[in-house]
C-alpha cells in the first residue's frame, strides 16, 4: 500500500476504512477484520491500526465488542453524516482549485453539468 507522505498514516487509514463503510463494503453491524489482519492489508503498524480504530470508536462509527472485536455502527444516520462530511471535503477541495482558475460560480456549476453529461453519455 502507498500512503500519502504529508498526511499520518492513521488518518489515511481512517479514510480508506470511512469508503470501505460508506459504500456498504463493510455494511451496518458488520465485523470488521482484527487489527493484526487490517494491519496486514495495509502493510501498518498495529499500533497505527489501532489509532485509527480508536479515534473512529470515538466517533461512533465502529463500536468494540470485549472480546468479539470492532463492529461497524447500525446507525446509517452516522454513516449518512460521514458521507456528507467526505462529499462536502471532496467538493471544497474541488471548488478551491476551479477558483484559483478564475472560474466564477456559474462557470463551475455549468463545467461540472456538463461534465457529468459527458459521464452518463460515456456509460450508456
Amino acid at each position: 500500500m502507498e500512503y500519502i507522505d504529508n498526511i499520518p498514516i492513521y488518518l489515511q487509514i481512517k479514510d480508506i476504512l470511512y469508503r470501505k463503510i460508506i459504500s456498504n463494503e463493510y455494511e451496518l453491524g458488520s465485523q470488521l477484520p482484527s487489527v493484526r489482519q487490517l494491519a496486514v492489508q495495509f502493510s501498518a503498524n498495529s499500533n497505527t491500526v489501532q489509532k485509527a480504530l480508536k479515534e473512529m470508536t470515538e466517533e461512533d462509527v465502529i463500536i468494540p465488542q470485549r472480546g468479539k472485536g470492532n463492529y461497524v455502527t447500525e446507525d446509517d444516520a452516522i454513516v449518512n453524516k460521514l458521507k456528507d462530511h467526505i462529499v462536502t471535503e471532496m467538493f471544497d477541495t474541488t471548488y478551491d482549485k476551479l477558483h484559483s482558475l478564475n472560474m466564477n460560480d456559474t462557470e463551475i456549476t455549468n463545467s461540472f453539468s456538463e461534465y457529468v453529461k459527458q459521464r452518463e453519455d460515456n456509460h450508456e
